[in-house]
């Protein structure tokens, strides 16, 4: 399937890590001294890691890619602790994405996870 995925120019890449934060879905990690997109369904494709490289090595392209899945999202990210899932939550919510909020939503009371962005 064709789709919005970002890509990492490995040439302006120095492996800073500044983007890795500001990836709550887990789509990228430093490897060998470059930030590297680890799995095409955990990027959605949304940007919010551009921003954050000083080198501009990240752009969004649409290339052929496996398609996002929201479910794989939420496993790596309940791994991480309710201030990730909280950030990735309102990154959905902030791009308009209510059908992937309604799935991490779900998610999280499928596994009996207490939702870190509910009002108490």
């Amino acid at each position: 399937m064709k789709r919005q995925i970002i890509e990492i120019d490995q040439d302006k890449c120095n492996g800073c890590g500044l983007c890795i934060p500001n990836c709550p879905e887990g789509a990228l990690q430093i490897i060998d001294g470059k930030a590297r997109l680890v799995s095409d369904l955990f990027c959605d494709g949304l940007g919010a890691c551009l921003g954050h490289c000083p080198l501009g090595a990240i752009t969004i392209l649409e290339r052929e890619a496996q398609e996002y899945d929201e479910r794989s999202v939420m496993a790596n990210i309940v791994k991480q602790g309710k201030n990730v899932i909280k950030a990735h939550l309102e990154h959905l919510k902030s791009h308009h994405q209510a059908a992937y909020l309604k799935q991490a939503v779900d998610y999280l009371e499928e596994m009996g996870i207490e939702n870190p962005s509910s009002p108490s």
